[in-house]
């Protein structure tokens, strides 16, 4: 039984697939193969025929593929296992085997690929990605979730405030929004309802400024993951303020207990 390695290599989101022209013609992911460890033979192999030496060896793929074939080098079985690698720069020099190469998405990918077999390898890699990607999203979310919001100011016109190392200020604009509160896409600015009474004005408008930079700068879903950061952030501000507030009437007890002065505070 042959041997067989594969790389399945990705830069910024794209694959690198190369088009075949010895013995067969097509696309594949550079392969060969093993003659020594895996993790040696796919470096050899992705240098061999791509070039490429700034490689990060990131996983190996969960699968290993046993395929039959005729006969090669008296072989009629081979074992093809697989790894992700990672581009950190460099230009693609082509060995004699394969004519031409193209970066492509994962959906492109599965077009251009001759054998099942690296669309099957294509797959764990794109589930890679897939997992990766709603971890880091998680991580994120559940860290800005626990930012506080500083230096918060409402003049009438424009709410300003301090939130995830930004300051942030928004025109407030008072009309009919059907949630309540909402922001413009285009321009710094919040909307609130006119109907919203006086006591819930400053955590709406809170919210509506922090969901509309985590949305902008993180490119979240609004719905979703903004919104939850939002409301997160903005309860955490509404149980500060009670604190606060619970604590200005401490202070006050004690001075009067006391009959002492104490200087004045700022709690935004």
């Amino acid at each position: 039984m042959r041997k067989m390695v594969a790389a399945v290599i990705y830069k910024e989101g794209k694959f690198l697939v190369l088009r075949r022209r010895l013995r067969w013609k097509g696309w594949e992911f550079p392969k060969g193969e093993t003659h020594e460890g895996l993790r040696h033979a796919v470096m050899r192999k992705i240098r061999g025929e791509t070039g490429l030496r700034k490689i990060s060896i990131v996983s190996r793929l969960p699968i290993e593929i046993i395929y039959h074939h005729d006969d090669m080098h008296g072989h009629h079985t081979s074992a093809l296992k697989a790894f992700l690698a990672e581009c950190r720069g460099g230009n693609v020099r082509l060995s004699a085997e394969h004519s031409s190469y193209r970066w492509v998405t994962a959906e492109q990918a599965e077009k251009l690929l001759t054998f099942s077999t690296h669309r099957t390898f294509l797959k764990h890699a794109a589930e890679y990605f897939a997992r990766k990607n709603r971890e880091e999203k998680k991580n994120l979310i559940e860290k800005l979730s626990r930012k506080h919001v500083t230096l918060f100011r409402y003049d009438g016109r424009c709410v300003s405030l301090k939130y995830d190392g930004a300051h942030l200020r928004c025109k407030a604009v008072r009309r009919a929004v059907k949630d309540v509160g909402d922001w413009s896409k285009k321009k710094n600015i919040v909307y609130y309802d006119k109907n919203l009474p006086e006591s819930g004005l400053l955590p709406i408008l809170l919210h509506e400024v922090v969901e509309k930079h985590v949305t902008q700068k993180y490119k979240l879903d609004v719905d979703t993951e903004a919104h939850t950061i939002a409301q997160a952030v903005e309860k955490e501000w509404i149980a500060d303020k009670r604190w606060i507030a619970q604590a200005k009437i401490v202070t006050r007890a004690w001075v009067k207990a006391n009959r002492r002065k104490v200087g004045k505070s700022k709690f935004y």
